[in-house]
């Protein structure tokens, strides 16, 4: 049985990513401090099946403890900050999560041998006018949550140069589903359609992402880790384009609702990127081509809302 370690195993994609790989069959060691995006509940469906510690990843001695003792052969980094506004805000605490805590996994990786699977982002190409960004590109991060995810994968290329240290990186498409954090724009959709509030919308709502379910994203991280070659970079996404006022729409039409009393237009936020695109085509060579379809995934993600009443 694989021994790998999550960190962030308490957020949104890092906890769904914890139960692909328990499905597995692997054994999961999971870090999490435990921030405001993190939650007990979301690791219900297995926090007795793992090896859980709170901790921030910045304890470098702590972490290398675990990897040692529980002779962890991988760590899978989700600990992160993510939340482009807060970033723009003040982006001292995504300087300490996003660059100071992967350079003491790598630090960890130095000493132990153990290797790195960073999760990335595909905000590291900035905006993407037309085409899409292949992994080789030069990276072009525009606000301060994408500019640290940069930082990282520089930290970790030149550790690899200098320490030899073997690492994967994936770059993300815009991932949606249960679990997500209600600062994020579906969520924000639910939760303000709930309230009998209209759903605020940057700009002219012309803004594009590549959306992928987050259950499609678990398992396309796990089919890098088991199959995609050491010290390469995939970009994730089944290249599922939408304007974000097309994903009101489609949520609107399961919910039965009317556009146009249920929206209102707000100012820009500073430094919005306009699109995001990323090629696939490596990424297809070693995963799994399964897709959840849009509206079966955008219908679950709702009823977890529901269900909860967190919206």
């Amino acid at each position: 049985m694989k021994t790998i370690m999550i960190t962030g195993c308490a957020g949104f994609i890092g906890s769904h990513t914890v139960e692909n790989f328990l499905s597995a069959g692997y054994r999961v060691v999971g870090v999490d401090s435990m921030t405001y995006a993190a939650s007990r509940d979301n690791m219900k469906s297995f926090i007795d099946d793992i090896t859980f510690v709170e901790e921030d990843i910045c304890n470098t001695q702590k972490m290398k403890e675990l990897v040692e003792d529980n002779k962890v052969s991988w760590i899978i980094n989700f600990a992160a900050e993510t939340h482009v506004d807060n970033s723009i805000e003040n982006c001292s605490n995504f300087i300490h999560s996003n660059v100071n805590g992967v350079q003491s996994l790598l630090e960890v990786c130095k000493s132990t041998g153990c290797s790195i699977l960073q999760i990335s982002t595909d905000e590291v190409y900035g905006s993407v006018e037309e085409d899409t960004s292949l992994e080789e590109d030069r990276l072009d991060p525009r606000n301060p949550y994408s500019a640290t995810k940069a930082a990282a994968e520089h930290l970790i290329a030149a550790y690899h140069n200098t320490h030899k240290i073997s690492y994967k990186m994936v770059r993300m498409s815009n991932n949606f589903g249960p679990r997500q954090h209600s600062e994020k724009f579906l969520p924000t959709i639910l939760r303000s359609l709930m309230s009998g509030k209209k759903i605020p919308i940057y700009g002219n709502g012309s803004n594009i992402r590549d959306w992928l379910y987050v259950k499609d994203c678990a398992n396309l991280i796990r089919g890098i880790l088991e199959n995609g070659k050491l010290n390469n970079v995939y970009n994730l996404t089944y290249n599922n384009e939408m304007t974000n006022i097309e994903i009101v729409k489609c949520v609107l039409g399961i919910l039965d609702k009317d556009l146009d009393s249920s929206i209102e237009f707000v100012e820009d936020r500073p430094g919005h990127d306009f699109r995001y695109a990323i090629n696939n085509s490596k990424m297809l060579e070693v995963c799994d081509k399964d897709i959840t379809g849009m509206v079966d995934a955008i219908e679950e993600t709702i009823l977890h809302y529901k269900n909860r009443r967190i919206v």
